[in-house]
């Protein structure tokens, strides 16, 4: 009986061993490698095509070649520069003969009357009035005085003996050769002076005379204004 038992037993063992063989063998061993996937025939490699050789161009030397000109852009001119007025004093220029109507009270302004050369300076005069007045008629051979009427219009009083009155320009009218005479007065900024009188003598060619004088400093010789003498001596035969 106990040999029947341990035959047993052991004839169940040999089962459960040979049943947890199977179970422990793996999934892979199982199923065979299908021969196809295997062994994939060799697909062929493409043909190479050689590309079409490039187009070679002849040169030919004598052929002009073809230029494509584009026109270019019209300028458009800029516009003239706006003149800036600019404040210019009017200087005597004994260079320059100013145009002069010769009727009188209708000439234009004398650019020389009551001038002064340098605005920078601060010695300057203004012109208020003159005797006689322009394109007065005066005989042939007859005697007058000029004087002229001056405002010291600058920053610096005119001292007694340092100013001049001069002439510059023009027929020699005055008589005894007289071209400077000495202003031996102050005239101090903003006030007004009569210059000393020069004596004429009137020429006896009829005609228009123009004679420019001014004033000049003493030590540096700056001619600081100018002014104008003019009288008409008349045709003998146009006198009643």
């Amino acid at each position: 009986m106990n040999k029947a038992r341990t035959s047993l037993f052991i004839a169940v063992m040999v089962v459960l061993v040979a049943s947890a063989c199977l179970v422990a063998q793996p999934a892979s061993t199982s199923v065979s490698a299908s021969p196809t996937a295997a062994k994939q025939p060799t697909q062929p490699k493409p043909a190479i095509v050689p590309s079409a050789a490039p187009t070679v161009t002849q040169f030919n030397p004598t052929a002009a070649p073809s230029v494509t000109t584009t026109a270019f852009p019209s300028i458009t001119p800029l516009p003239p520069p706006t003149a800036t007025a600019t404040e210019t004093p009017y200087g005597y220029q004994p260079s320059s003969t100013p145009t002069i109507a010769l009727t009188q009270g209708s000439e234009t302004p004398d650019p020389v009357d009551g001038a002064t050369d340098d605005w920078g300076s601060d010695t300057r005069c203004t012109l208020i009035g003159k005797s006689p007045k322009d394109w007065t008629e005066l005989q042939p051979g007859a005697t007058a005085r000029v004087s002229w009427e001056l405002l010291n219009s600058g920053a610096r009083t005119w001292q007694a003996n340092q100013v001049w009155l001069i002439y510059i320009d023009g027929p020699r009218l005055a008589m005894n050769g007289t071209n400077r005479l000495g202003m031996n007065w102050d005239v101090k900024v903003g006030n007004s002076t009569n210059t000393p009188s020069i004596s004429i003598l009137v020429p006896k060619v009829p005609g228009h005379y123009r004679s420019v004088w001014g004033l000049r400093l003493v030590k540096s010789g700056h001619v600081f204004c100018t002014f104008t003498v003019k009288i008409t001596v008349p045709n003998p035969a146009q006198v009643p």
